[in-house]
């Protein structure tokens, strides 16, 4: 059996945007992959807001309690793929890993990538996610994709949390779509 590939989801505080990002790739790519999220200043103590709750309901997604976890090496290199929100993430992690770290991708940067990647290598949902993030780099290195922001909505309005969770759902979409993913 195929182990399932390990997705982190990136953002500040792991409040908003990495939980949103988190459960919804959970639930959209079930047993294929292990998804956590961790956040760069993680808000320790802290649960996601009910704006953001609100906005994942509106996709049928309910995120359970969760607690912000602190981003770090060990984190980072435990994963086949991390998706961050912001290209200050990217930046962080890229001070933390000691350079270009190839596994790591900006949401959006590799939702626009994977419309002009090959299809990663593997015969089960696991072993294409797990291998999606060479696809999305040689996609890179070919014809490089800018790493676009995924706007914070922190202690904004509800349309803009709105906004933010449904370009989560797109850019997760497209994703699931490329590899080929389903629910197991």
């Amino acid at each position: 059996m195929t182990r399932p590939a390990r997705v982190t989801m990136v953002c500040t505080g792991n409040i908003c945007r990495s939980p949103a990002m988190h459960y919804l790739a959970r639930r959209e790519w079930g047993d294929a992959a292990e998804v956590t999220s961790a956040g760069i200043y993680a808000e320790i103590g802290l649960d996601v807001p009910q704006p953001m709750r609100r906005a994942a309901a509106r996709h049928d997604l309910a995120i359970p309690r969760h607690r912000p976890t602190q981003l770090d090496k060990r984190i980072l290199s435990q994963a086949d793929l991390v998706l961050v929100a912001t290209q200050q993430h990217a930046r962080w992690i890229e001070a933390e890993w000691g350079g270009t770290a190839p596994h790591v991708f900006g949401i959006k940067e590799a939702a626009e990538l994977a419309t002009r990647a090959a299809r990663p290598a593997g015969d089960t949902s696991a072993e294409r996610l797990a291998n999606a993030a060479v696809a999305l780099d040689a996609a890179r290195a070919a014809d490089p994709a800018p790493l676009r922001s995924l706007d914070d909505p922190w202690s904004l309005d509800q349309a803009t949390y709105n906004r933010v969770m449904d370009e989560i759902a797109d850019d997760l979409e497209v994703l699931t779509s490329w590899a080929g993913l389903r629910r197991t």
